[in-house]
Parts: C-alpha cells; sequence; structure tokens
C-alpha cells in the first residue's frame, strides 16, 4: 500500500503475532525481558527485570520485575486470546510474590476478563493496580515490523488516591500541585520532543519517563530541590556502578556538549545512581502561575537534552556491561 497526498501510509497489523515469536516461553517471554523498555511505555511505569521463567509454587511465573519503588511487578504473557487459567494463574502470582503490580498480556482480552481486572483495580486501594494490554504485531508498507502493546485495562491513579484519602487523611495539597505541575510540564516535552512518550504525572513528589534497560528519567521534588534526573539501575550493581563511571569520567565533554553541569552522584551504597540538573530557586508552593510555566518549559528543555545526549549511547553500554537476563528460580515461600 503506497503514501497518500501527505505522505502517510496505512498501518496494517499482522493477524497472529506467532508469525514473529513461534513459542510463548522460548520466544516472546525473553524478548520482553531483554525489550522490557516498551512495556514500560506502555504502562508508564519504569520496570527492571529480575528473572523469568520463575516457580511460585507449583506453577511459573514468565517475568518478575519491579519498579522504581523496589515493589514487585508481575508479568503474565499468553500469546492467543485471554482465558480463566491464565487469569487464575496471575491473581497466584500477585498473591504467591505480594505484587503491588499485575500485568496480562495477551492478544485478545475477553470482556469477561476485561470485567474481572476492572473490578480489582475498582476495588483495590493505590497499593496494587492492574493492567490488561493486548499484543500485535504492525507494519507500514515495506517497513520493519514492530511490537504494539495497547493497555486496556489500567488503574485510575486518581481515584485510587481519592479513595485512599477518604479512608484516611486528604491527599495533601503540594502533592495536586506536584500532579498539576508534571502535567504541564509534559504537556511542554510532548510540544518540543515527541521522541518521548509522555505517562500519566503521579500523584507523589516525582514522576517518571522515557525508562529503558538502563534505568529512566524523572521530574523530582526532593530536599535539595527540583531537579531532572537520569536514573540509573540496569538492574544490577556492578553494571550500573560501571555505566555511571564510564559516563562520570566524561563529565567535562558531556557538559559542553550539553551547555550545563550536571551533578553525579553515584549512591555507592545502593544499586541506582543519579545524575542530575538542578533548577536553582525554583519552590513550587512559593512559585506564581509564570513561575510555574517557565520552570515545566525548563524541565521539558532538560529532560530533551538529557534523552538527546544519553538515551542511544545508555542503550548500547548495557549491552556490553550488564550480564544477560536469566531465568530464575523462586518459591512464593522464598520471595517473603
Amino acid at each position: 500500500m503506497g503514501m497518500d497526498a501527505y505522505g502517510l501510509g496505512r498501518l496494517e497489523r499482522l493477524a497472529n503475532p506467532r508469525e514473529i515469536w513461534k513459542h510463548e516461553a522460548v520466544d516472546f517471554t525473553p524478548w520482553l525481558a531483554e525489550n522490557i523498555d516498551v512495556l514500560s511505555d506502555a504502562i508508564g511505569l519504569p520496570l527492571t527485570v529480575v528473572a523469568h521463567e520463575v516457580l511460585v509454587g507449583d506453577f511459573r511465573l514468565d517475568i518478575h520485575a519491579t519498579d522504581p519503588d523496589g515493589k514487585t511487578v508481575i508479568i503474565e504473557n499468553q500469546l492467543e486470546p485471554s482465558n480463566h487459567m491464565h487469569l487464575g494463574q496471575l491473581l497466584v502470582y500477585a498473591s504467591g510474590l505480594e505484587a503491588s503490580t499485575a500485568v496480562w498480556i495477551t492478544t485478545r482480552l475477553r470482556d469477561e476478563h476485561r470485567s474481572a481486572l476492572t473490578w480489582i483495580n475498582e476495588r483495590t486501594d493505590s497499593d496494587v493496580r492492574v493492567f490488561g494490554i493486548e499484543l500485535s504485531v504492525v507494519q507500514i508498507g515495506g517497513s520493519a515490523k514492530a511490537p504494539v502493546l495497547d493497555v486496556v485495562v489500567e488503574p485510575n491513579n486518581w481515584s485510587k488516591a481519592a479513595k485512599q484519602a477518604s479512608k484516611a487523611s486528604p491527599v495533601p495539597e503540594i502533592n495536586q500541585a506536584r500532579a498539576a505541575f508534571f502535567e504541564e510540564a509534559f504537556d511542554v516535552l510532548a510540544s518540543i520532543y515527541p521522541v518521548i512518550k509522555t505517562p500519566r504525572p503521579q500523584v507523589s513528589n516525582w514522576s517518571s519517563f522515557a525508562s529503558g534497560p538502563f534505568g529512566y528519567y524523572a521530574f523530582s521534588f526532593s530536599k535539595a530541590g527540583y531537579r531532572v534526573d537520569l536514573y540509573l539501575d540496569s538492574g544490577e550493581q556492578a553494571s550500573t556502578k560501571e555505566i555511571f563511571d564510564q559516563l562520570e569520567a566524561e563529565a567535562d565533554s558531556i557538559h559542553e556538549r550539553l551547555g550545563f553541569k550536571l551533578t553525579w552522584d553515584r549512591i555507592s551504597e545502593k544499586r541506582g545512581s543519579r545524575i542530575s540538573t538542578y533548577l536553582e530557586g525554583f519552590v513550587l508552593e512559593d512559585s506564581d502561575a509564570q513561575a510555574r510555566t517557565n520552570a515545566a518549559r525548563w524541565s521539558a528543555e532538560r529532560a530533551r537534552s538529557l534523552h538527546s545526549e544519553f538515551d542511544g549511547r545508555l542503550r548500547a553500554m548495557v549491552k556490553t556491561v550488564k550480564p544477560v537476563v536469566g531465568a530464575g528460580v523462586a518459591t512464593a515461600a522464598e520471595s517473603t
């Protein structure tokens, strides 16, 4: 199919993803573990793979991952339309590993299973979230094929936060103000740098985006001040520190290319490391609307600069220094 008068082609979907991945456990699960950023971008949550094909009781979980807070994320894959068996397995894995997030990937999420996942999201608080995702493979004309993960069920984090607040104390106004600020910053980022898929902002003091096998980027309010971060976390401490050290050794040339200096925080006692740029003097609660708009634009421009400078290089570096993600074995008892 050719292009139209505006140079646009037509997106075509392959009839069966098994034309790409012949076997779920042998082909698709290892591929997803190595390309977890595809899923991270789809759900707006940076993920770090711990292991795949993990034993939980008598069953085998496809992928065990963690979110930026270190909470457990379980991922169940199904290269066919959803069925009751996989729904049951999802719940077994989530309970066995005390997961905070559960993700079910299938080629078609049947209505009854979509309803079940929606019901779970509506009946749980903000500490539990479930995603239902439909997998397809697309192509435009003779271009390369590409995976698409369509999120068809997701938690409403705003309603969950409100529900939890009604049971306890009200959501602090500052958190609401931060979420509104992140929304404004992401709007600017989407307009000046659409390479990054912007997520829904989190009701928190930080909001992450553009994750990859190296970690993720974030807008963050901290005790040290407001900053834009590149948080490095390859899932393994030694390789994360090696990547950080290699980059920091070139700090002067990096600063020259960027046109501004960065703050380098190795955080030696933890697995991750942080590279940041601070907006001096910006205090959200003491700022007027114009100051917040200026800060949102600054955030978007700094995010664009960091992503342009580091993203491609980091993806290449991870492949050379990070051990290959392998299968792990864990029982529900060992994971608690």
